[in-house]
């Protein structure tokens, strides 16, 4: 909608200008909605070239995320994800020792790895990609994760305490190429560790905007002294 006023003032477009703005921000934030990461199903995983035998694979056991979703607009969504290096976990503990040293990531400098997305493109109404970028060392480069939301539904009543909520299983690949986080440490010629780093994320997120405090996937992690079940 359009309006034609006779005159106006410098200040008073000024101020026209001002509050278009702010309400725009204020409408495309309102849009967002805020989705749980439900921490008894999420997984960060990794593998790596070994040799050119089978992949050395591993994960983190310790990490949280942010998403901000607006599903009229996928593209003003916001995601972020917060790990916790010390956690990296190979099955291995002097591998696993040796991966937190300053050759490759570095864990008592950089305890954290963070990822801030930058995009958010929807391909078709299942997948699509995920821009951003991903600080590792303390170094900051792009990174592209390629997504799938492998099923969108509502818990089933027959589950308790999960109180029929929304919930939707993502799952996401993508690569690292370790050189541009300053991880170059290469042990001896033809060196079992490869330079990329393939990832392979998994997790539900549900929506607990009316969520009880005894729901367990939107408290899971989330109060002190709560505990999961198995499943």
């Amino acid at each position: 909608m359009s309006y034609t006023l006779p005159t106006l003032s410098k200040l008073s477009i000024s101020y026209a200008i001002t509050t278009a703005l702010l309400f725009g921000t204020n409408v495309a934030l309102a849009d967002r909605k805020e989705w749980t990461l439900d921490k008894g199903h999420a997984h960060i995983g990794w593998d790596v070239y070994h040799m050119g035998l089978s992949r050395t694979s591993g994960r983190f056991n310790s990490f949280d995320g942010t998403f901000m979703i607006d599903e009229d607009d996928f593209s003003n969504s916001l995601v972020s994800f917060t790990i916790d290096a010390t956690s990296v976990d190979s099955n291995h503990i002097g591998r696993d020792n040796h991966l937190r040293t300053e050759d490759y990531l570095h864990v008592t400098k950089n305890p954290s790895i963070t990822f801030q997305s930058t995009k958010l493109e929807m391909l078709t109404p299942q997948t699509g990609k995920l821009y951003g970028d991903l600080e590792l060392r303390g170094v900051s480069a792009p990174i592209e994760l390629d997504f799938t939301m492998v099923r969108d539904m509502n818990y089933p009543s027959f589950l308790p305490n999960y109180d029929e909520l929304r919930v939707i299983g993502i799952e996401a690949t993508g690569d690292i190429l370790r050189l541009n986080h300053g991880m170059d440490f290469i042990a001896f010629l033809g060196s079992p560790t490869g330079l990329s780093i393939s990832l392979d994320l998994r997790f539900d997120l549900v929506d607990c905007t009316d969520a009880k405090p005894t729901n367990i996937p939107c408290n899971w992690g989330y109060v002190d002294g709560f505990k999961g079940p198995s499943e």
